[in-house]
């Protein structure tokens, strides 16, 4: 699988809000499903936001690891949105 050479900053911050705004826990493929991407980006994102400590994947004693946001991946979620919000203007009303 390719690297992401210049990564989407909306695919980013859907992908992290998805598993902010989450009501429950959820697997890889869940969250797959829930942030509307296919198979191969959904990878490298998530390749990408793990290896970057934003994401993380935890076992929880479960069959299927669980995808968990980061204390740094909050913190990255807010930085973006807020800048995305200072170009784009209210397309991001609905984030924190």
């Amino acid at each position: 699988m390719e690297p992401l050479q210049r990564p989407d900053l909306y695919v980013v911050v859907r992908l992290l809000d998805t598993v902010r705004t989450s009501e429950r826990t959820l697997s890889r493929t869940q969250l797959q499903i829930a942030s509307g991407m296919n198979y191969t980006q959904f990878e490298r994102y998530l390749h990408l936001t793990v290896c970057r400590g934003l994401l993380a994947l935890s076992d929880a004693g479960s069959e299927h690891p669980i995808v968990v946001l980061t204390p740094k991946g909050y913190d990255a979620l807010m930085f973006l949105v807020r800048g995305l919000r200072d170009v784009v203007g209210s397309e991001f009303s609905t984030l924190p």
